[in-house]
């Protein structure tokens, strides 16, 4: 315990502490942001793929009414 007081004591020591705790909590929030990321992105994906059927279903719809291919 004394020894990790004494190395606590040096300023230095106590600027790389601090340094430690701000990097591992930057690195934490990364990971938080790129997760809730990765779940925006797939939900973005959804959207797009169901509009993306519904274009499709209108020329088919488009398609038997002219007789002719859109």
């Amino acid at each position: 315990m004394e020894a990790l007081l004494a190395l606590l004591g040096k300023s230095e020591n106590i600027a790389i502490t601090v340094l430690i705790g701000v990097c591992a909590g930057l690195g934490y929030l990364h990971i938080v942001w790129r997760r809730e990321e990765r779940e925006d992105r797939r939900r973005l994906y959804d959207v797009v793929e169901a509009q993306t059927r519904a274009v499709d279903a209108l020329r088919t719809a488009i398609s038997l009414m002219t007789g002719k291919a859109v």
